[in-house]
């Protein structure tokens, strides 16, 4: 996993899909609203933990989908906007 953007992580699984693991279900929602409805990518299941303060959540994507056009989609949002949204929660 390598961190995208603060709270944001991007990887590949054992099953050859990418993986967005996200710190935070506000941040989750942002996300998953603007990979889906802005960039046409929705996500194909979702998994979560419980951790103090909050839930990690991860997104896993269809096997066709390559991480560069995620990434790429991702690398689009503000660092700045995206620890606004985490902190909403503080």
């Amino acid at each position: 996993m390598k961190q995208l953007l603060p709270h944001v992580h991007i990887g590949i699984n054992e099953d050859n899909r990418c993986v967005v693991v996200i710190d935070d279900y506000e941040l989750f929602d942002f996300i998953s609203d603007y990979l889906s409805d802005e960039c046409d990518l929705p996500y194909e299941y979702q998994s979560s933990k419980t951790r103090p303060g909050g839930e990690v959540i991860s997104m896993y994507f269809p096997p066709l989908v390559p991480s560069a056009t995620i990434e790429r989609c991702l690398l689009k949002l503000s660092p700045t906007e995206i620890e606004r949204i985490y902190r909403l929660n503080d």
